[in-house]
């Protein structure tokens, strides 16, 4: 091959990755008045009434904020500066933007004339939005805007028509609710796939709205009744004071059926178990130290129990990952995950059954699956056979007790109170459903 060939091919190559990135991206052009951008950020207050063009565009899993940036029309020097002030702001701790993450970017003619970068706004969730600005130094600065919000009971029950997710989504829920309530009465494998016509069901969520009283989104499913052909009970979620964690209990005080899920997505089939195997990618014998469930990209995956979340990240093996420390020495460890739930971050805590991310193939894979791991004590076990404890049992305990059983009689009278589509403001009896970091 004569250099001239290769020349050519590197300079294909490059003009190829380009137009990939600008697909990626889809910049769209949008003039924007200047006194917009000052009520978003007053950092800006120092640039002057000037002209500028915003850019939109999204991160992904294979392009960085930085990289959508400068595919915007930033300099490499802007973009760089930019994306380290959004992260090092970002409550993820200095990790990259999430990939969904949506950002719009704003331009203005610089000293020479020629468009310059001039600030960059990132929506992390309907609550919470980074703004990074160009100041006077030429760097960027960056500040967390936080919606001021107010958490409020919403009560949806009645009776399953077509589907149960149908009725919750119908009535002002999520999917996710839908799952975690099917999730509470496993005795019922049809009610995950829907449930019967005519069942009933009863469920509360909390929902957060901004200080005007607009919904903002979802918040936790706080409660939870079914009356089924196979099926029936009550369930209310509480977090004790003596461990921190969610968990559902029934009236009389008892948690749900084993501590941990044995299996983190629902409907998915075990392709490789716990023990020695010969690798799929280096052939070497080693210890498998999970269990691989097969699923399609973007299947559901379940926390296997109420915990804290340790670590989500990018690992070379496991790819996109989720790390949880439960109680009574307890880890578990999801990976290869294609994304996370929207507003997973270090240090939040989930319940059992909450959705923290979706099946992929990142990191050392050969197709889309869940590898999962049990650690207990630091060690790992299989978590097909492993002897699990069943749920708390909170009546021996006088001071849980009575604080489980003040709460549960609020959601009661709310339910009582409350018209089926009616919001109910927190007040002092049930601001303790939200004492805990939501999910």
């Amino acid at each position: 091959m004569t250099s001239r060939t290769a020349e050519r091919i590197g300079g294909g190559a490059v003009i190829l990755i380009i137009l990939a990135l600008f697909l990626l991206v889809r910049a769209e052009p949008e003039t924007l008045k200047p006194l917009s951008l000052l009520q978003i950020n007053d950092l800006r207050a120092e640039a002057g009434q000037t002209e500028t063009v915003t850019r939109n565009g999204t991160v992904t899993a294979s392009v960085s904020a930085m990289d959508v940036l400068e595919v915007l029309g930033a300099s490499p020097e802007d973009a760089t500066s930019a994306a380290v002030a959004l992260r090092d702001a970002s409550p993820t701790r200095g990790q990259r933007l999430r990939p969904g993450t949506a950002l719009s970017a704003w331009f203005e003619a610089g000293e020479d004339g020629r468009e310059r970068l001039a600030g960059v706004s990132a929506k992390l969730s309907p609550k919470a939005t980074l703004v990074a600005s160009r100041s006077s130094d030429g760097r960027f600065k960056a500040n967390l805007l936080s919606a001021r919000t107010t958490t409020a009971l919403h009560r949806v029950a009645g009776r399953i028509d077509t589907s149960l997710a149908d009725a919750i989504i119908a009535g002002g829920g999520t999917r996710q609710h839908a799952d975690m309530f099917a999730g509470l009465f496993p005795e019922d494998p049809a009610l995950a796939k829907g449930g019967r016509k005519g069942e009933r069901f009863d469920a509360v969520i909390e929902v957060v709205t901004d200080e005007r009283g607009n919904f903002l989104e979802a918040g936790d499913l706080v409660f939870a009744a079914f009356n089924g052909a196979k099926t029936s009970g009550s369930w209310y979620r509480f977090t004790p004071e003596d461990t921190g964690l969610p968990e559902f209990f029934s009236r009389s005080g008892v948690a749900g059926d084993e501590f941990l899920l044995r299996n983190p997505v629902r409907g998915g089939e075990m392709s490789s178990g716990f023990g020695n195997r010969m690798h799929p990618i280096t052939g070497e014998m080693l210890l498998h130290a999970g269990i691989d469930f097969r699923a399609p990209v973007g299947t559901p995956i379940r926390a296997a129990g109420s915990g804290l979340v340790t670590d989500m990240r990018y690992g070379e093996g496991y790819g996109w990952f989720v790390r949880i420390r439960h109680e009574r020495g307890y880890e578990t460890v999801y990976a290869h995950m294609s994304g996370f739930a929207e507003n997973l971050t270090p240090g939040r805590t989930v319940m059992r059954g909450e959705v923290i991310g979706y099946v992929g193939s990142t990191g050392s894979s050969t197709g889309a699956h869940l590898h999962y791991e049990v650690l207990r004590n630091g060690f790992y076990v299989n978590p097909e056979t492993l002897a699990l404890p069943t749920g708390r049992d909170i009546s021996g305990n006088k001071a849980v007790l009575a604080a489980f059983e003040a709460q549960r009689d609020a959601i009661d009278t709310f339910r009582n109170e409350a018209a089926g589509s009616q919001l109910f403001a927190a007040t002092a009896s049930t601001a303790r459903m939200t004492n805990a970091p939501a999910p």
